[in-house]
Protein backbone atom coordinates (compact mmCIF):
# COMPACT_ATOMS: atom_id res chain seq x y z
CA UNK A 1 0.00 0.00 0.00
CA UNK A 2 0.96 3.52 -1.01
CA UNK A 3 1.10 6.02 1.72
CA UNK A 4 2.51 8.95 3.18
CA UNK A 5 3.00 9.74 6.36
CA UNK A 6 3.91 13.33 8.21
CA UNK A 7 4.25 14.86 11.41
CA UNK A 8 2.61 18.57 11.87
CA UNK A 9 4.17 20.54 14.94
CA UNK A 10 2.50 24.32 15.69
CA UNK A 11 2.83 26.67 18.40
CA UNK A 12 2.07 30.23 19.49
CA UNK A 13 1.97 32.46 21.98
CA UNK A 14 0.23 36.18 22.33
CA UNK A 15 1.78 38.88 24.87
CA UNK A 16 0.59 42.06 25.45
CA UNK A 17 -0.56 45.16 27.31
CA UNK A 18 -3.64 46.74 25.84
CA UNK A 19 -4.36 49.76 27.38
CA UNK A 20 -8.26 50.17 26.21
CA UNK A 21 -8.84 46.65 25.73
CA UNK A 22 -12.24 45.65 23.31
CA UNK A 23 -12.76 41.98 24.97
CA UNK A 24 -16.82 40.58 24.61
CA UNK A 25 -18.66 41.14 27.28
CA UNK A 26 -22.48 41.08 27.81
CA UNK A 27 -24.85 43.83 28.31
CA UNK A 28 -27.97 44.41 29.79
CA UNK A 29 -30.93 46.50 28.40
CA UNK A 30 -33.20 48.69 29.60
CA UNK A 31 -35.77 45.88 29.40
CA UNK A 32 -33.98 43.49 31.30
CA UNK A 33 -32.80 40.94 28.68
CA UNK A 34 -29.23 40.16 28.28
CA UNK A 35 -28.08 40.93 24.63
CA UNK A 36 -24.56 40.27 23.03
CA UNK A 37 -22.33 42.15 22.59
CA UNK A 38 -19.44 41.59 19.54
CA UNK A 39 -16.20 43.16 18.74
CA UNK A 40 -15.88 41.41 15.61
CA UNK A 41 -16.10 43.73 12.41
CA UNK A 42 -17.03 46.59 14.21
CA UNK A 43 -14.56 49.62 15.80
CA UNK A 44 -17.07 50.59 18.42
CA UNK A 45 -16.84 48.12 21.80
CA UNK A 46 -19.91 47.69 23.11
CA UNK A 47 -22.21 47.20 19.64
CA UNK A 48 -24.54 44.00 19.93
CA UNK A 49 -24.83 41.71 17.39
CA UNK A 50 -28.50 42.92 16.56
CA UNK A 51 -27.33 46.17 15.86
CA UNK A 52 -24.29 45.65 13.63
CA UNK A 53 -24.21 46.82 10.09
CA UNK A 54 -22.71 43.12 8.90
CA UNK A 55 -23.73 40.04 9.95
CA UNK A 56 -22.27 37.98 12.48
CA UNK A 57 -22.86 35.05 13.99
CA UNK A 58 -22.31 34.63 18.18
CA UNK A 59 -22.00 30.69 18.76
CA UNK A 60 -21.43 29.84 22.79
CA UNK A 61 -18.51 27.38 23.31
CA UNK A 62 -21.53 24.84 25.35
CA UNK A 63 -23.76 25.31 22.09
CA UNK A 64 -20.40 24.91 19.97
CA UNK A 65 -19.70 21.37 21.65
CA UNK A 66 -22.68 20.32 21.62
CA UNK A 67 -21.95 18.10 18.18
CA UNK A 68 -21.10 14.34 17.34
CA UNK A 69 -17.69 15.78 15.67
CA UNK A 70 -14.41 15.96 17.38
CA UNK A 71 -12.58 18.36 15.24
CA UNK A 72 -13.30 21.94 15.27
CA UNK A 73 -13.60 22.84 11.93
CA UNK A 74 -16.05 19.94 11.16
CA UNK A 75 -18.07 21.54 14.13
CA UNK A 76 -18.11 24.98 12.17
CA UNK A 77 -19.29 22.89 9.25
CA UNK A 78 -22.14 22.06 11.00
CA UNK A 79 -22.69 25.33 12.53
CA UNK A 80 -22.10 27.88 10.37
CA UNK A 81 -24.00 27.48 6.96
CA UNK A 82 -21.13 29.37 5.36
CA UNK A 83 -17.92 27.33 6.16
CA UNK A 84 -17.10 24.47 4.20
CA UNK A 85 -14.58 22.09 4.82
CA UNK A 86 -14.25 18.34 3.93
CA UNK A 87 -12.07 15.07 4.15
CA UNK A 88 -9.26 15.22 1.53
CA UNK A 89 -8.30 11.52 1.07
CA UNK A 90 -5.36 11.66 -1.64
CA UNK A 91 -4.80 15.30 -1.66
CA UNK A 92 -1.00 15.49 -0.62
CA UNK A 93 -0.22 18.28 2.09
CA UNK A 94 -4.11 19.28 1.99
CA UNK A 95 -4.70 15.49 3.73
CA UNK A 96 -2.78 16.72 6.75
CA UNK A 97 -3.49 20.45 6.96
CA UNK A 98 -7.30 20.73 5.39
CA UNK A 99 -8.29 24.19 3.70
CA UNK A 100 -11.56 25.49 4.78
CA UNK A 101 -13.40 27.62 2.70
CA UNK A 102 -15.79 30.67 3.51
CA UNK A 103 -18.60 31.84 0.79
CA UNK A 104 -16.97 29.91 -1.54
CA UNK A 105 -13.93 31.35 -1.33
CA UNK A 106 -10.23 30.15 -0.85
CA UNK A 107 -8.69 29.81 2.69
CA UNK A 108 -6.34 32.58 2.54
CA UNK A 109 -9.50 34.80 2.14
CA UNK A 110 -10.47 33.91 5.72
CA UNK A 111 -9.27 35.78 8.11
CA UNK A 112 -8.84 33.94 11.27
CA UNK A 113 -8.72 35.63 14.50
CA UNK A 114 -8.21 34.19 18.36
CA UNK A 115 -8.84 36.42 20.93
CA UNK A 116 -9.54 39.43 18.29
CA UNK A 117 -5.64 39.03 16.99
CA UNK A 118 -4.43 37.10 13.56
CA UNK A 119 -4.01 34.14 13.90
CA UNK A 120 -0.64 32.91 12.02
CA UNK A 121 -1.30 30.73 8.55
CA UNK A 122 -0.38 27.50 8.53
CA UNK A 123 3.60 26.38 6.55
CA UNK A 124 1.59 23.91 4.20
CA UNK A 125 0.40 25.42 0.75
CA UNK A 126 -2.22 23.06 -0.65
CA UNK A 127 -1.25 21.71 -3.83
CA UNK A 128 -4.39 19.68 -4.34
CA UNK A 129 -7.02 21.13 -2.24
CA UNK A 130 -10.54 20.89 -4.20
CA UNK A 131 -9.61 23.25 -7.05
CA UNK A 132 -10.53 26.38 -5.05
CA UNK A 133 -8.13 25.97 -2.71
CA UNK A 134 -4.66 24.97 -5.00
CA UNK A 135 -2.10 27.14 -4.15
CA UNK A 136 -3.96 28.65 -0.86
CA UNK A 137 -2.09 29.16 2.52
CA UNK A 138 -4.68 28.77 5.24
CA UNK A 139 -4.79 28.94 8.93
CA UNK A 140 -4.67 25.13 10.38
CA UNK A 141 -7.86 25.71 12.21
CA UNK A 142 -7.94 22.14 13.69
CA UNK A 143 -5.17 23.23 15.67
CA UNK A 144 -7.54 24.45 18.61
CA UNK A 145 -9.46 22.47 21.09
CA UNK A 146 -13.23 23.09 21.37
CA UNK A 147 -13.02 22.93 24.68
CA UNK A 148 -10.71 25.88 25.16
CA UNK A 149 -13.50 28.37 23.43
CA UNK A 150 -15.82 30.97 25.18
CA UNK A 151 -17.61 31.70 22.06
CA UNK A 152 -17.07 32.15 18.12
CA UNK A 153 -18.06 35.13 15.89
CA UNK A 154 -18.26 34.47 12.08
CA UNK A 155 -18.60 37.52 9.85
CA UNK A 156 -20.26 36.19 6.97
CA UNK A 157 -19.40 39.19 4.89
CA UNK A 158 -16.40 40.59 3.43
CA UNK A 159 -14.81 42.57 5.83
CA UNK A 160 -10.89 44.16 3.66
CA UNK A 161 -12.53 47.55 4.39
CA UNK A 162 -11.33 47.17 7.93
CA UNK A 163 -9.14 44.30 8.21
CA UNK A 164 -7.46 44.00 4.67
CA UNK A 165 -7.75 41.43 2.06
CA UNK A 166 -7.16 38.62 3.93
CA UNK A 167 -10.84 39.34 5.42
CA UNK A 168 -12.49 39.09 1.89
CA UNK A 169 -14.50 35.95 2.05
CA UNK A 170 -15.57 37.20 6.19
CA UNK A 171 -14.02 36.50 9.64
CA UNK A 172 -13.58 34.02 12.53
CA UNK A 173 -13.04 35.07 15.34
CA UNK A 174 -12.21 32.50 18.35
CA UNK A 175 -12.55 33.82 21.77
CA UNK A 176 -11.09 32.11 24.58
CA UNK A 177 -12.53 30.80 27.65
CA UNK A 178 -11.71 33.22 30.80
CA UNK A 179 -13.02 31.03 33.71
CA UNK A 180 -10.65 31.45 36.98
CA UNK A 181 -12.67 28.54 38.44
CA UNK A 182 -14.01 25.33 37.87
CA UNK A 183 -12.47 22.11 35.98
CA UNK A 184 -14.51 20.55 32.97
CA UNK A 185 -13.36 17.09 31.26
CA UNK A 186 -15.49 16.23 27.88
CA UNK A 187 -14.67 12.67 26.27
CA UNK A 188 -16.21 11.73 22.73
CA UNK A 189 -16.01 8.23 20.99
CA UNK A 190 -17.11 6.85 17.94
CA UNK A 191 -16.94 4.83 14.57
CA UNK A 192 -18.54 4.15 11.38
CA UNK A 193 -21.55 1.64 10.51
CA UNK A 194 -18.38 -0.62 8.56
CA UNK A 195 -16.50 -0.98 11.24
CA UNK A 196 -13.87 1.55 10.49
CA UNK A 197 -12.94 5.22 11.43
CA UNK A 198 -13.00 4.72 15.36
CA UNK A 199 -12.20 7.13 16.94
CA UNK A 200 -11.70 9.07 20.53
CA UNK A 201 -11.44 12.36 22.27
CA UNK A 202 -10.66 13.53 25.56
CA UNK A 203 -10.49 17.31 26.50
CA UNK A 204 -10.05 19.07 30.27
CA UNK A 205 -10.66 22.58 30.99
CA UNK A 206 -8.94 24.05 34.10
CA UNK A 207 -9.43 27.38 35.37
CA UNK A 208 -7.63 28.87 38.08
CA UNK A 209 -7.58 32.84 39.83
CA UNK A 210 -4.28 35.28 39.17
CA UNK A 211 -4.83 37.40 42.48
CA UNK A 212 -7.66 39.30 43.31
CA UNK A 213 -8.00 40.48 39.83
CA UNK A 214 -6.68 37.71 37.21
CA UNK A 215 -7.52 34.56 35.53
CA UNK A 216 -5.30 31.65 34.32
CA UNK A 217 -7.67 28.98 32.03
CA UNK A 218 -5.73 25.93 30.49
CA UNK A 219 -7.23 23.53 27.67
CA UNK A 220 -5.47 20.20 26.93
CA UNK A 221 -7.08 17.35 24.19
CA UNK A 222 -6.02 14.48 23.02
CA UNK A 223 -7.52 12.92 20.63
CA UNK A 224 -6.99 9.86 17.72
CA UNK A 225 -9.04 8.81 14.81
CA UNK A 226 -8.65 5.95 12.68
CA UNK A 227 -8.65 5.99 9.15
CA UNK A 228 -11.26 4.73 6.68
CA UNK A 229 -11.77 2.66 3.40
CA UNK A 230 -13.80 3.13 0.88
CA UNK A 231 -11.79 1.55 -2.24
CA UNK A 232 -12.71 -0.85 -5.07
CA UNK A 233 -9.54 -2.78 -6.73
CA UNK A 234 -9.29 -0.60 -9.90
CA UNK A 235 -9.27 -2.43 -12.85
CA UNK A 236 -5.49 -1.92 -13.41
CA UNK A 237 -4.51 -3.69 -10.29
CA UNK A 238 -7.14 -6.62 -11.17
CA UNK A 239 -5.40 -6.94 -14.60
CA UNK A 240 -1.92 -7.48 -12.73
CA UNK A 241 -4.00 -9.83 -9.82
CA UNK A 242 -4.93 -11.78 -12.36
CA UNK A 243 -1.46 -12.01 -14.15
CA UNK A 244 0.29 -12.99 -10.90
CA UNK A 245 2.08 -10.21 -9.84
CA UNK A 246 3.32 -11.50 -6.81
CA UNK A 247 3.29 -7.98 -4.55
CA UNK A 248 -0.28 -7.23 -5.29
CA UNK A 249 -1.85 -10.90 -6.03
CA UNK A 250 -2.38 -11.84 -1.92
CA UNK A 251 -5.28 -9.08 -2.45
CA UNK A 252 -7.30 -11.50 -5.10
CA UNK A 253 -10.24 -12.05 -2.89
CA UNK A 254 -11.06 -8.39 -1.77
CA UNK A 255 -14.32 -8.06 -0.72
CA UNK A 256 -14.65 -5.95 2.10
CA UNK A 257 -13.13 -2.38 2.99
CA UNK A 258 -10.02 -3.39 4.54
CA UNK A 259 -6.43 -1.33 4.93
CA UNK A 260 -5.13 -4.37 2.35
CA UNK A 261 -6.19 -2.54 -0.57
CA UNK A 262 -3.25 -1.59 -2.50
CA UNK A 263 -4.77 1.24 -2.88
CA UNK A 264 -7.30 3.43 -0.30
CA UNK A 265 -9.67 6.13 -0.56
CA UNK A 266 -10.94 7.54 3.00
CA UNK A 267 -10.77 9.31 5.64
CA UNK A 268 -6.85 9.27 6.90
CA UNK A 269 -5.58 8.08 9.77
CA UNK A 270 -4.79 11.03 12.96
CA UNK A 271 -2.46 9.51 15.76
CA UNK A 272 -0.64 11.36 18.54
CA UNK A 273 -3.07 14.61 18.18
CA UNK A 274 -2.33 16.28 21.48
CA UNK A 275 -3.49 20.01 21.78
CA UNK A 276 -2.69 22.73 24.63
CA UNK A 277 -4.28 25.77 24.60
CA UNK A 278 -3.84 28.98 27.81
CA UNK A 279 -5.41 32.26 28.35
CA UNK A 280 -4.74 34.72 31.10
CA UNK A 281 -5.37 37.94 31.83
CA UNK A 282 -4.76 40.70 35.14
CA UNK A 283 -6.18 44.04 35.32
CA UNK A 284 -3.43 46.00 36.64
CA UNK A 285 -5.98 48.90 37.02
CA UNK A 286 -9.32 50.71 35.90
CA UNK A 287 -7.78 50.94 32.29
CA UNK A 288 -4.90 48.85 32.13
CA UNK A 289 -4.76 44.72 31.34
CA UNK A 290 -2.08 42.78 31.21
CA UNK A 291 -2.87 39.40 29.18
CA UNK A 292 -1.23 36.35 27.36
CA UNK A 293 -2.60 33.36 25.33
CA UNK A 294 -0.48 30.59 23.41
CA UNK A 295 -0.75 27.10 22.51
CA UNK A 296 1.20 24.62 21.37
CA UNK A 297 -0.14 21.42 18.97
CA UNK A 298 1.21 18.37 16.77
CA UNK A 299 -0.44 15.46 15.28
CA UNK A 300 0.70 12.75 12.92
CA UNK A 301 -1.39 12.34 9.83
CA UNK A 302 -0.79 9.17 7.70
CA UNK A 303 -3.00 9.03 3.96
CA UNK A 304 -3.43 7.04 0.96
CA UNK A 305 -1.16 8.36 -1.91
CA UNK A 306 -1.82 6.80 -5.47
CA UNK A 307 -0.65 3.78 -6.45
CA UNK A 308 1.48 3.83 -9.51
CA UNK A 309 1.05 0.45 -11.99
CA UNK A 310 3.99 -0.97 -12.56
CA UNK A 311 3.14 -3.97 -14.28
CA UNK A 312 4.50 -3.97 -17.88
CA UNK A 313 7.88 -5.46 -17.48
CA UNK A 314 7.81 -9.72 -17.83
CA UNK A 315 10.47 -9.92 -14.76
CA UNK A 316 7.59 -8.91 -12.20
CA UNK A 317 5.13 -11.44 -13.83
CA UNK A 318 4.71 -15.30 -13.46
CA UNK A 319 6.01 -17.68 -16.12
CA UNK A 320 3.61 -17.52 -18.90
CA UNK A 321 1.60 -14.60 -17.73
CA UNK A 322 0.85 -11.70 -20.10
CA UNK A 323 3.37 -8.76 -20.14
CA UNK A 324 1.17 -6.16 -18.56
CA UNK A 325 -0.96 -2.98 -20.41
CA UNK A 326 1.72 -0.73 -19.23
CA UNK A 327 4.07 -0.32 -22.08
CA UNK A 328 7.58 1.36 -22.03
CA UNK A 329 7.54 1.16 -18.72
CA UNK A 330 9.44 -1.18 -16.28
CA UNK A 331 9.76 -3.39 -20.16
CA UNK A 332 13.34 -1.70 -21.39
CA UNK A 333 16.12 -1.07 -21.05
CA UNK A 334 15.22 -1.05 -25.19
CA UNK A 335 12.02 -1.20 -26.56
CA UNK A 336 9.91 -1.20 -29.92
CA UNK A 337 8.81 2.00 -30.16
CA UNK A 338 5.11 1.41 -31.91
CA UNK A 339 4.61 -1.40 -29.15
CA UNK A 340 6.08 -0.39 -26.50
CA UNK A 341 7.46 -4.26 -25.66
CA UNK A 342 10.98 -5.00 -24.92
CA UNK A 343 13.39 -5.10 -28.40
CA UNK A 344 17.13 -5.02 -28.56
CA UNK A 345 18.23 -2.02 -29.63
CA UNK A 346 19.91 -4.03 -32.51
CA UNK A 347 16.80 -4.90 -33.90
CA UNK A 348 15.48 -1.22 -33.55
CA UNK A 349 14.54 -1.06 -30.03
CA UNK A 350 14.88 2.41 -28.91
CA UNK A 351 15.25 3.48 -25.08
CA UNK A 352 12.15 2.47 -22.43
CA UNK A 353 10.55 5.11 -20.03
CA UNK A 354 12.19 2.99 -17.16
CA UNK A 355 11.03 5.35 -14.48
CA UNK A 356 11.80 2.62 -11.34
CA UNK A 357 13.25 -0.60 -10.88
CA UNK A 358 11.45 -2.86 -8.61
CA UNK A 359 14.45 -4.81 -7.36
CA UNK A 360 15.97 -1.80 -6.26
CA UNK A 361 17.60 0.31 -8.74
CA UNK A 362 16.36 2.84 -10.85
CA UNK A 363 17.43 4.76 -13.75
Amino acid sequence: MTHILLKKRAAILALAVPLAMGLPVQAVAQDGEIEEVIITGTRVADRSAADSPVPVDVISGSEFRDNASTDVQDMLRTSVPSFDVNTQPISDAATISRPANVRGLSPDNVLVLVNGKRRHRGSIISFLGGGISDGAQGVDIAAIPSLALKQIEVLRDGASSQYGSDAIAGVLNFLLRDDDEGFEVVTKYGSTFEGDGTNYMVAANLGMPLGDNGFLNVTGEIRDVEGTVRSVVRDDIAYQIANGYSPVSNFQNINTYTNEVPQYWGQPDVEDDIKLFFNSAIELNDSTELYAFGNHAERTVTGGFFYRNVVGRASNLTPGASTGQRGGVYAGPTVDPLTGMALAAADGGVPSVLVGDMDGGSS
